[in-house]
This record gives C-alpha cells, sequence and structure tokens, in this order.
C-alpha cells in the first residue's frame, strides 16, 4: 500500500502484543521520512477516556452497555477533535486502538460484535489499513509480567484474552492485515514496512 495523504492507520491486538510500541515506530519513521503524521490513541485523554481507565482497575463494576456507552462517547470526541480535523488537513494519522477494540473486547464479555461496530460506523472514519498484531496469549501475558508493575487487570487475564484474539482473528474486514507478533519489535516493525511503500 503506498503512503498518502490523507490516510488512517489503525493498530490494534490484545493487551502485550506490542502494538503501542509498534504504532509509535511507524510514527516516527514516517517522520523521518518528512511525512505529516500524527499519532493518537484510544481510549483518548477525554474524561470518558479517563473513567474507561479508571474500571480497568475493577471488575464488574458497571453494566456492559454503560462501559460500552463510555467507549463511544470518547471516541466520538476523539474523532470530533483529533482524527478528523488531521484527515482533513491531509495528514497521516495512526492510531493506537479504534472500535475494533471496543467490538472484540466487549464481544469476549458477551456483547454483539457486529452491532458495536455498526454504531461506531455511523460516526467513525473508515481506516485505510488495520494493522493486528497477533500474539498468542502466554507471550502476552509474559510481556505484560515483565514491564508493568501493576497487578494483571480484568483485560489481562488468560482465558479472557483468548476469547479477545479470537474475536480479531475473526473479523471480516477485507484491509486487515494480520501480522506476527511474536517476534521482537524490530522484526515485527519490518514486517509493517513490507505493506508500507515509501515514496522514493
Amino acid at each position: 500500500m503506498l503512503i498518502k495523504s490523507p490516510m488512517l492507520i489503525v493498530f490494534e491486538g490484545i493487551d502485550g502484543s506490542g502494538k503501542t510500541c509498534i504504532s509509535k515506530m511507524l510514527f516516527s519513521y514516517l517522520k523521518k521520512k518528512k511525512y505529516n503524521t500524527v499519532w493518537f490513541r484510544e481510549p483518548s485523554d477525554s474524561k470518558w477516556g479517563k473513567k474507561i481507565r479508571d474500571l480497568a482497575q475493577l471488575k464488574n463494576s458497571i453494566p456492559l452497555e454503560q462501559e460500552l456507552n463510555y467507549f463511544i462517547e470518547d471516541r466520538k470526541i476523539n474523532v470530533k477533535l483529533n482524527i478528523k480535523p488531521a484527515l482533513n488537513k491531509n495528514k497521516i494519522v495512526i492510531l493506537d486502538r479504534y472500535y475494533f477494540s471496543t467490538a472484540c473486547y466487549q464481544g469476549a464479555r458477551g456483547m454483539d460484535i457486529e452491532k458495536i461496530i455498526k454504531i461506531n460506523r455511523e460516526f467513525a472514519p473508515e481506516p485505510d489499513i488495520i494493522f493486528i498484531i497477533d500474539v498468542n496469549v502466554k507471550t502476552a501475558l509474559e510481556r505484560i509480567k515483565k514491564n508493568r508493575r501493576s497487578k494483571a487487570k480484568l483485560f489481562e487475564k488468560k482465558d479472557f484474552l483468548e476469547k479477545v484474539r479470537k474475536n480479531y482473528l475473526n473479523l471480516n474486514i477485507n484491509n486487515i492485515k494480520i501480522i506476527n507478533g511474536n517476534n521482537d519489535l524490530d522484526t515485527v516493525f519490518n514486517d509493517i514496512k513490507k505493506f508500507i511503500l515509501i515514496k522514493s
């Protein structure tokens, strides 16, 4: 895929997949190549994003429908204040998580994945490419244990992450590229670059 402006590139994967590091590596790489590029994450830094992060420390603290609403409200703000303005200025937007995360994680807790995607598509721009950094759950949990001091959160439990990973791999969307995330970061990033064609 030839890099162009504007463009929306999304990184997805279970927690511990390395997607945040990889997305930032691509951001730095494109900046060095003089592309007008920005990096955003979800949940964002809005009040709704803060609520979501607070909830991540608790188990079953609010109804699933209410939690889903937090994600949607946070995304609406991110789309309005960050994503759409950047795309309108012909920037390349690199996004660490998007509504596919919401669908796959909430889907692992029993919600309708297709319904969640449909709701988000009513207001959220469609990505040009979605990189799913796929990693086995054992490796992901080992990385989390090694790199984080905090106790494992709800979404970092083995059985739950297995369901989330399965949901990601079962997504039926044309512009998804599944990348092997079990290798070291440099190898994974080189695999990403194989799909990113830079003008010489």
